[in-house]
């Protein structure tokens, strides 16, 4: 891929990326498309029981390279974002804070250029988990933003 990264240390051989101490974000891109999403590398950050956005180099990086694929790939018509929490707290609360998360991101991409009509969010909440909500790990996992493409 050209990234300068040799292949055997490179966890994306095919995407050119960064270098990362993380062996399995080296030589990745921040967002890359695959199985029907703008997959990223790490989570947009929220301040606390919060939908804002924090500021900050983590969460401007992962979101300027969403918004790199979006311009890359005009062919993406309609990305739906996707809120997910983990499971403490009220579970209507959670569904509610989701559905804001996804949609502040929406509105940081619209502010940032991409077209509003390619855009839509939902909010799931708890409803979905990818990871256990027994450990702080498995719940941190369980607090993401997706976003996949619907066609």
């Amino acid at each position: 891929d050209k990234d300068g990264i040799a292949n055997k240390d490179d966890a994306c051989p095919d995407e050119p990326g960064a270098p990362d101490p993380d062996p399995k974000k080296n030589g990745c891109p921040k967002a890359v498309v695959k199985d029907g999403q703008i997959l990223i590398l790490d989570q947009v950050k929220f301040k606390t029981g919060s939908a804002e956005i924090l500021p900050g180099k983590e969460s401007e990086d992962i979101l300027q390279a969403v918004k790199k694929v979006l311009t890359e790939h005009p062919e993406i018509a309609k990305l739906r974002i996707e809120g997910h929490t983990d499971n403490k707290g009220n579970a209507a609360m959670n569904k509610k804070l989701s559905a804001d998360r996804s949609a502040s991101v929406v509105k940081w991409l619209i502010k940032n250029g991409i077209a509003k009509e390619r855009l839509t969010s939902a909010g799931f909440g708890q409803d979905k988990p990818i990871d256990t909500n027994n450990t702080d790990d498995g719940r941190k996992n369980n607090r993401r933003v997706e976003f996949h493409i619907e066609k």
